[in-house]
Order: structure tokens, then sequence, then C-alpha cells
């Protein structure tokens, strides 16, 4: 056949269309690698046949959502044929004085993925160029690569955080940088920038080229910080307009399947990024359970304290095992497995599914040989432990 020429079917018939008569999107697009998410609970069930499965991928607060973000929810459904408020004025009034800013500092979005995108659209366009480490949240790459940028990637450190030194080099080269994405506590890793270094960075960025570079800082994991080494947030943002920092409602505050996140700025930089939002992306069971969550201090502190504890028998185990893993800063654990199992993370992953556990590989960032565990209740650890370590126990004996 004219390899110009493609097959098409339309109803019985096989129509052959040139090439040139389809249509095409921008090469960027064409090559875009999708999000991957962690595989769901009721695909593997059915997959494999399982009556039970637990997750620990998606790094989702296991005691789920906060009771009275529940309430909340359940008084809003009747609410729920109504737009939701397009200025989400109830969430911005208890997150500005939780945040102690005003409400033109804040963008709502739909998840802070949402917030990404817009930043991008907002301030980058195609030619411009983003700056981010390997094996950052790969949202960053995905939503550059979306809009047209450059994505340069920095190496990670020999202790696998980002490497603000060479960042900071790629920007002073290029002109085309528009946008910088840092993610403390990093998501896969879990490792960390300590609050000296951060602010160093931020210096120099600015040095560098004062207005013309946008720096987001996503602290979606910020909550379960257990390091005095960490800055404020919000003490970075008042020294430097070139910020944003993200936050997230569906980590430690157990709302991942609503769908709320928010970004803190100047107002010159919210308000920007609020011209190109759509309206009503955050629904109105999300603005309501987001709000009355935030009210849920003693939610947190138990999820917080569950995470430390469980965290703490996941070290154990490893060192048990002789498995390498990194420290975190969240409520998940990076796992070398190629080292306690002689195989690769996909494989560990592949073997647990059958046995009726969802970890997450992390090929995709350039990890092969990992695992990220997400830390859960304490008898989803107990039995993600008992496989693995009958995993790693027919290694051993073969």
């Amino acid at each position: 056949m004219d390899p110009n020429r493609v097959g098409l079917h339309k109803g019985s018939r096989r129509v052959v269309v040139r090439k040139e008569h389809l249509m095409r999107a921008p090469e960027y697009i064409e090559k875009l690698q999708p999000y991957v998410p962690g595989k769901p609970i009721e695909e593997t069930k059915r997959e494999f046949g399982l009556k039970r499965v637990i997750k620990l991928a998606s790094n989702e607060n296991p005691l789920g959502p906060s009771p009275k973000a529940v309430v909340a929810m359940r008084k809003h459904l009747k609410e729920s044929y109504r737009y939701p408020d397009a200025n989400a004025f109830e969430l911005k009034s208890a997150l500005s004085r939780l945040h102690k800013i005003s409400l033109d500092q804040l963008v709502i979005g739909n998840g802070s993925n949402d917030v990404i995108d817009l930043v991008v659209r907002t301030f980058a366009g195609p030619g411009d160029a983003m700056v981010t480490s390997k094996a950052a949240f790969i949202a960053y790459k995905i939503c550059a690569q979306i809009h047209g940028l450059e994505v340069i990637e920095t190496e990670l450190t020999q202790n696998y955080t980002f490497d603000l030194t060479a960042m900071g080099a790629r920007i002073e080269q290029n002109e085309r940088v528009k946008l910088v994405f840092i993610a403390n506590p990093n998501n896969p890793t879990g490792t960390w920038i300590d609050k000296r270094s951060l602010r160093d960075f931020l210096i120099r960025v600015q040095q560098i080229r004062s207005g013309t570079v946008l720096v987001i800082l996503d602290c979606a994991y910020y909550e379960y910080v257990q390091q005095d080494l960490f800055d404020d947030p919000m003490d970075l943002l008042r020294e430097f307009r070139n910020l944003m920092i993200l936050r997230t409602f569906s980590k430690v505050y157990g709302l991942a399947g609503l769908r709320v996140g928010y970004g803190i700025a100047s107002p010159e930089t919210a308000n920007l990024t609020q011209l190109v939002r759509q309206p009503f992306n955050a629904n109105t069971l999300g603005l309501a359970a987001a709000t009355a969550a935030l009210k849920d201090k003693a939610f947190v502190q138990r999820a917080v304290k569950l995470n430390f504890s469980e965290m703490k028998r996941w070290e154990k185990w490893c060192e048990k095992y002789d498995v390498p893993f990194l420290k975190s800063q969240g409520n998940f654990l990076l796992v070398d497995v190629t080292s306690g199992f002689g195989k690769s993370g996909d494989e560990v992953f592949q073997s647990c599914l059958k046995r009726g556990v969802i970890f997450r590989p992390v090929t995709n960032y350039g990890l092969p040989r990992h695992l990220r565990i997400t830390v859960g209740k304490p008898e989803e650890n107990t039995l993600a432990m008992k496989v693995l370590s009958e995993a790693f126990r027919k290694h051993a004996n073969a």
C-alpha cells in the first residue's frame, strides 16, 4: 500500500485516506508519554481473580477522609445540581486565615496537578524551557511537554536529592528558561532539600534573572515532614516574589478522589494564573470537604502519627532483609528491590500483584531497581511485608 495512505474502517467498508487529510497534532504532542496512574484495586481483582487486594501505590491516606469532611460532603449533596462557587470563597477564606495571606494570593485547582498546568500555560509557551530534576514528580515534565516547552532535567545527587547547583547553572546558561519545578519532599524518592540550600538557590535564581524565572515549590507532603531542617514555605514566599508554593488535599487530608489543590503566590502571580483558569474547576463536594478538613486538626495529627510509626516498621523490615531504602519525609518509602531480590522493580511489582498487593514501580522515573511503597494501615503493611518476605526467601533459596 502507498505509505502516504492509511486504512480506516467505516461500518463494513475499509476506506483509504491520504495521511495529509488526517488531523495532526504538533510533534511534541505526538511524542508525549502520558501519566500512568497506580493500578486500581478492582482491575487487579478482576485480572487475577482475587477477593482481597490492598493498594500501597498512590500515596493516599489509609485512614480515608476526615470525618468532618464526610459530614460536609453529605450536607452539600443536595446542592450538586448547582454550579460550584467559581471563586471558592469559603475555602480561600479558610486558607487565608491558616497561612496568614490575602485571598488574592490563592489559586484553587482540580488537584495541584491542575495548578501545575495553569502555571505552565500562564508563564511559558512553545520555545520556552523548564528546569527540574530527573526523578522529580513526572507531572511537571508532562505539563511542560503538552505546552511545547523544552524540558531540562538535571541529574540527582548521590543522595537522590535535587542538584540545585546544576539546576542553577542550567538556568544561567539558557535564557529561555521561564519555570523551575522543585518538590520538597520529592515524590517518588522521599528525599528533601534543607532550608539553607533552598534559600541559597532562590537567591541565586533572583540574581541570574530577577523577575523572569518563576520557581514552583511543590509541598504536597509537607504535613508529613518530621525534620527541623525545613523552612516554613510561607517564610520563603514572603521573601521571594518569584516563588509559588503548591499544596494539596489529596495526601494527609485523604481527599484524593475529590481533586482539590491550591497554589500560593504573590498577588500579581496569582492573578495572572487566574486568567487562564477554567471556571468551576473545583467541584462543590470537593470545596466543602476541603474547607471542613482544614478544621479537623486531630485527624491530621492521627494520620501523621500513624505514618511515622508504620514508616519505622518498614525501615526495620528493610534493615532485617538488608534491602536498601531512602529515608523519606513523605508517606511512602523508595526501596531498592534489585539489591534484595535480584529482580527489577517491575518484576517484583508483578509478582506481588498476583498475591493481591499493589506497589508502585518507578521505571518511568528512571529508577528501574526500585519500588515505591505507600505506608498503609498496620494490617495492610503486615500483609505487604509478608508477601515481600516470601519473595525474598524464594530468591535467597533459588
